[in-house]
């Protein structure tokens, strides 16, 4: 009974201890999901993806992988194309790098190209290190260009383990320990594997070139198994990973089967059975002290994993709507001297046409009165004009995509800009097609429309020929799409600029009059409608050009006007 009664304490605390391990290790896991994701919105990425064969490409994204490992603090990062090669990395100077390795038979690739992630414990074919591999597939436009990958190591709870009385081994799917606190059980099946679970083994190669020996072990009874060396265990289990894998705890017998039989024998002395009795009634109430104390501590643990997964999970959602409204409030900050002058016209001209109605009012002249009071009334329609487009600028939309008429658009965004255009001394030529409508939010389109125009002002503010020209056609092919090219005369982009020009925070203007985010956040928004965006040098000036689905056009005349 003693012995019995020793085991059910050593599984009960076992279950707390694997709970509190098993959240830790979870935890771990899940931390890096995000990573491969992030980097869809990297357009150099899918410049290489486009382009595999491009050596400083491949150069170029492996240093901007290794910046976003080193922050990370994964073991690797890296990109493949859909045929399994793979073309950056973060640790592309290290020895054993993956790139240049075809990995297509892994599973986490084929899973990610088939359903989007893919998830995979293995041995680094090249690197010889285990890891837990998260892929995402890379998307653009609605096909799937390559696959994004994060190896996870695993390492440091292997080490901790070791420090601990009991021993912990964790294992996969298929029964197969793939981290254990004893150097002898890893990579080894709990039972003998079947021919078909060996055949895939060999193809997806997850546990390197071990020989998968089983472990021998013999089961005594329920929770209860003896080693081949003759140590006997009680063994407790945990679910992990979604239920794919089982974090199991074993604790030696030998103490709680020498405790049995120490009371077993006092047990047998009657002049001993009410000291022993107290004493287990003590322990007893320590016990459950202990045990209420290690469940309230579980969960509080676990109420504040809940807490930060869902505060974590409200910050990523509202990351994206925030970053587009603040690239506005910066527009609108750097427009506000133009939009002072604006107002300052009309308000000195109300003032002007103010005072003279009350001189021909006093004076019997009710006609000129007249005239005055109505040209009040149009200067106050014109104020109205320039407020609403500041209020329309700032409003952060969450509209449907609907039929947006670019000429339309481009008028509005040409309207906020209009102060800096007539300061600036600017020639502006717009050429677009009648009736050309896009599929986008009217917001959203007019805000794209005017980063790329003020881009452009800012670009002529240095040369002596100041012009931007605008021209929309429609392109038909395949699919019908709209094709809005703004053109300026000032200097050449640099090279190294344009590669990277749609990434976050790359600016070439002085500090303080730029964030590097209009252009990211003008790329943003084309790719939300569907469409692309994209810059090049001409002999005399740059351009860019947004690419964006044509609307079959319905009341032309009437929509957005």
């Amino acid at each position: 009974m003693a012995f019995q009664r020793g085991l059910d304490h050593l599984h009960v605390a076992a279950q707390q201890r694997l709970a509190m391990e098993a959240a830790r290790l979870d935890g771990h896991l899940s931390r890096f999901e995000y990573l491969p994701s992030l980097l869809e919105t990297s357009p150099s990425v899918f410049r290489l993806l486009a382009a595999p064969a491009d050596a400083a490409l491949q150069h170029s994204v492996s240093l901007y992988l290794k910046s976003i490992n080193l922050l990370a603090g994964a073991d690797n990062l890296y990109v493949l194309g859909v045929s399994g090669d793979t073309l950056a990395a973060a640790d592309f100077e290290e020895p054993g790098t993956p790139v240049g390795q075809n990995l297509s038979y892994r599973p986490y690739v084929s899973e990610a190209l088939a359903k989007g992630r893919g998830a995979f414990f293995g041995v680094g074919i090249t690197s010889a290190r285990a890891g837990y591999y998260l892929s995402y597939a890379l998307k653009e436009g609605g096909a799937t260009r390559g696959v994004a990958t994060v190896k996870v190591n695993l390492d440091s709870f292997e080490r901790a383990w070791r420090d601990i009385d009991s021993d912990i081994i964790l294992l996969d799917e298929r029964q197969v320990a793939i981290l254990a606190s004893r150097d002898g059980w890893r990579y080894r099946p709990m039972a003998p594997l079947s021919a078909q679970m060996r055949d895939e083994i060999s193809r997806s190669k997850p546990y390197g070139n071990h020989d998968l020996t089983p472990l021998g072990w013999t089961v005594v009874a329920r929770s209860r198994v003896t080693t081949e060396s003759g140590t006997a265990y009680t063994v407790s289990e945990f679910p992990i990973n979604r239920g794919l894998w089982k974090l199991v705890l074993l604790d030696d017998e030998a103490p709680t089967r020498q405790t049995a039989l120490v009371i077993g024998g006092m047990s047998g002395l009657a002049s001993m059975v009410a000291l022993l009795a107290a004493g287990l009634v003590l322990q007893r109430r320590r016990e459950i002290r202990q045990r209420l104390a290690n469940q309230a501590a579980l969960q509080a643990a676990h109420d504040m994993l809940e807490t930060r997964v869902q505060e974590r999970t409200a910050e990523l959602r509202a990351a994206q709507d925030e970053l587009v409204h603040a690239g506005k409030l910066a527009a609108l900050g750097q427009m506000s001297a133009g939009i002072v002058h604006e107002l300052n016209q009309p308000l000195a001209a109300l003032q002007t046409a103010a005072d003279n109605a009350i001189s021909y009012v006093d004076r019997g002249s009710i006609g000129d009165a007249r005239g005055n009071l109505t040209r009040i009334g149009e200067l106050v329609r014109r104020l109205g004009r320039l407020t609403s487009q500041l209020r329309v600028f700032a409003y952060k939309s969450s509209s449907p995509l609907d039929t947006v008429s670019v000429e339309h658009a481009m008028a509005e965004s040409l309207k906020i800009l209009a102060g800096r255009v007539k300061d600036g001394g600017v020639d502006v030529v717009t050429g677009i097609d009648a009736d050309l409508c896009v599929l986008a939010d009217q917001t959203r389109l007019e805000q794209l429309f005017c980063n790329i125009v003020a881009n452009a002002l800012d670009a002529v503010e240095s040369v002596e020929r100041k012009s931007i020209l605008i021209r929309a056609t429609r392109e038909l092919g395949q699919a019908a799409r709209c094709r809005i090219a703004i053109s300026n005369s000032g200097p050449a982009i640099a090279s190294d600029v344009l590669q990277r020009m749609f990434e976050p925070f790359v600016t070439t203007k002085p500090a303080g009059k730029g964030l590097g985010l209009g252009l990211m956040l003008s790329n943003h928004i084309a790719r939300s409608f569907g469409g692309e965006l994209h810059a090049r040098n001409l002999p005399d000036g740059a351009e860019f050009v947004v690419i964006l689905p044509l609307a079959e056009m319905t009341e032309a005349a009437s929509h957005g006007r």
